[in-house]
C-alpha cells in the first residue's frame, strides 16, 4: 500500500514535470511567434507608410506642375513676343531709353 502510494506520487511528479516542460516549450514558441508577428507587422506598417508618402509626393508634384504650367506658358508667350519685335520697335525703345538717361544726367 505504501509502495502504491509512492508510485502514484512519483507518477504525479513525472506528469507535473512533463506538464511544466510542455508549458515552458509552449511559452517559448508563443514568444517566438509573437516576435515574428511583430516583425511582420512592423514591416507592413513601414511599407504602408512608404506607399502613402509616395502618394503624397506624387500628388504634390502634380499640384506643383498644375500651378506652374500657366506661369510657364505665360513666360513662353512673353518670350515669343519679345523675340518677334521688329528692329524698328527695338530702335525706338533704345532711343527712348537713351533720351531718358541723357535727360536725367544732363547733356554729357
Amino acid at each position: 500500500m505504501a509502495k502504491d502510494a509512492i508510485e502514484t506520487v512519483k507518477e504525479a511528479e513525472e506528469k507535473a514535470k512533463k506538464i511544466l516542460q510542455d508549458t515552458i516549450l509552449a511559452s517559448k514558441n508563443s514568444k517566438q511567434e509573437a516576435e515574428i508577428s511583430a516583425e511582420q507587422e512592423h514591416k507592413r506598417i513601414l511599407s504602408d507608410a512608404k506607399a502613402e508618402a509616395e502618394d503624397i509626393k506624387r500628388l504634390a508634384v502634380q499640384e506643383g506642375e498644375a500651378i506652374a504650367k500657366p506661369i510657364i506658358e505665360k513666360g513662353i508667350e512673353a518670350a515669343k513676343a519679345l523675340n518677334n519685335l521688329k528692329d524698328e520697335d527695338l530702335d525706338s525703345a533704345v532711343n527712348i531709353i537713351i533720351e531718358r538717361i541723357v535727360n536725367a544726367n544732363g547733356n554729357s
